[in-house]
């Protein structure tokens, strides 16, 4: 029987090793890892010689074949180096001097924060709206169409169809300004349903609003450019704008919507506005006609850009849909956002832009190496939906189905939280605003409804600059009416408690 001598035992008393068979981590890499440890902590000097794999197999209770794989891996880092009849020592020169490895399984902390851009920085202290309490829908939670109304077997056929049907084309990911029948579609929809002026080739199929957004502010604003947000506003938008590096310039919004003549006054010659005109997030509020047309003559005027972001403005409760601002620009200066993350379902993650005749070709050219924005496969079936008049009469069925919601919402939250929140009218989309009275946090209010089970966004998230009135968003897509009114009863008595 082979025994080990003295020279060995100091060796492997000097190693300490461990392993710990309870832990994930495989034997061979917490082998490495300590050994690593113990070499760049000074604890084991260059040079000495280890004790042999087996003799290290046997103190461990592991395989040699184990050992070897944690040696052999030392030694292609540098650590260690094998000479004939020298045996496996300790190199003279290691990597990574004065470095100290985490143990097996853990991070090791970094010593100093890494470097972060400015636009990082400012991501980093954006609001993030309503907390998220679990996955279901549950009151209130903005922004979540009805899920459960949506037709998901048709589309689920569609789908299927598109796939049995798809060409080379498509299979091999399709056009990347999107599908041609689609573009189509959409610009039928728009002019019909939103009075848009538009051709399908100023249809650009996007991956969703976000995705446009960025896609508009890298075509038309260098860093720096001054662009005009409200204030308050959608927190995309501002994620878009600090993404892109330019300078978000708060305008305030009242009950006309955008003030015009505010953004006049603090960016003369700002390069580009987003805006929702027609359902302002999180207000409600609609851009009334005398600010519209003065927008588009300072647009015209100093040669910037307007994105309109119309967002769920098909959601109209009662009437039409309320002409859209693109429709009444003569000059080339509005790119139209709209999105099936709200009239179908988010998970869809398909939306459009609809870009100035002028910029048809840019648009084409930046899009002209990349793959196609969106599944195809999903965009064609989209199309079919539109083409056979599906998304017509689902949307005629949710501005019904919103309508109540929204009414019940309004009618409880008066008679339950009546001289604590003051709702606003809501004649549009899936999400109204009530404002707390004067002093009173929002922040505060949303986590004590989170305690409560209920989501609410506090209005201070949605805001540029400090300061202002409290106040909380409500989505009611996504909850019928009794689990409203379940939802506003919790809510009072959470008001009501404190």
């Amino acid at each position: 029987m082979r025994t080990v001598g003295a020279d060995q035992k100091r060796a492997l008393a000097s190693l300490l090793l461990r392993v710990d068979r309870k832990t994930s981590a495989p034997l061979h890499a917490q082998i490495d890892q300590a050994l690593r440890a113990r070499i760049l902590a000074g604890a084991v000097k260059p040079g000495t010689r280890l004790p042999s794999s087996r003799t290290l197999a046997a103190e461990l209770g592991v395989a040699r074949t184990t050992v070897l794989l944690a040696l052999d891996a030392l030694q292609a880092e540098g650590y260690l180096v094998a000479a004939p009849r020298s045996g496996v020592r300790v190199a003279p020169e290691l990597p990574e001097q004065g470095f100290a490895p985490a143990p097996v399984g853990t991070a090791r902390a970094p010593s100093a924060p890494p470097r972060l851009s400015r636009a990082a920085r400012a991501l980093v202290g954006l609001g993030t709206g309503a907390p998220r309490l679990g996955a279901a829908p549950r009151p209130f939670r903005p922004g979540l169409p009805a899920l459960d109304l949506f037709p998901i077997a048709l589309w689920s056929r569609l789908v299927a169809r598109a796939q049995s049907r798809a060409s080379a084309r498509l299979l091999e990911g399709g056009d990347p300004t999107g599908h041609p029948g689609l573009r189509q579609a959409i610009s039928e929809h728009v002019v019909a349903a939103r009075g848009a002026r538009c051709t399908p080739e100023q249809v650009f199929v996007t991956a969703g609003t976000q995705q446009a957004f960025e896609e508009v502010l890298r075509l038309v604003v260098d860093p720096g450019d001054p662009v005009w947000l409200e204030d308050p506003g959608y927190l995309g938008a501002r994620r878009a704008v600090l993404g892109a590096g330019a300078r978000a310039v708060p305008v305030p919004v009242d009950d006309e919507g955008l003030d015009v003549e505010a953004g006049v006054r603090r960016a003369p010659r700002a390069r580009l506005v987003i805006l929702a005109p027609s359902h302002q997030y999180p207000l409600g509020v609609t851009l009334s006609l005398g600010r519209r047309m003065a927008l588009l003559r300072w647009a015209e005027a100093e040669r910037a850009m307007i994105l309109e972001d119309d967002y769920d403005s098909e959601f109209r409760h009662r009437g039409r849909p309320l002409t859209a601002l693109q429709g009444l620009d003569d000059a080339g200066r509005v790119l139209y956002v709209g999105t099936f993350s709200k009239t179908m379902f988010p998970g869809l993650r398909l939306g459009y832009v609809v870009v100035p005749p002028a910029l048809v070709d840019v648009f084409g050219a930046a899009r002209a190496s990349l793959p196609a924005p969106a599944s195809a496969l999903e965009q064609a079936a989209l199309a079919t939906f539109m083409d056979e008049g599906h998304f017509a009469r689902h949307l005629r069925r949710m501005r019904g189905v919103y309508r109540e919601r929204a009414e019940a919402l309004l009618d409880t939250l008066r008679s339950r939280c009546g001289g604590v929140l003051e709702p606003s009218p809501c004649d549009t989309g899936m999400q109204l605003c009530a404002m707390l009275p004067r002093g009173v946090s929002d922040l505060v209010v949303r986590d004590r409804a989170a305690r409560a089970g209920i989501e609410v966004a506090p209005l201070s998230d949605y805001r540029l600059t400090r300061g202002g009135r409290g106040g909380l968003v409500f989505g009611f897509g996504a909850i019928r009416p009794a689990a409203i009114r379940t939802g506003v009863e919790s809510l009072a008595r959470a008001l009501h408690s404190a």
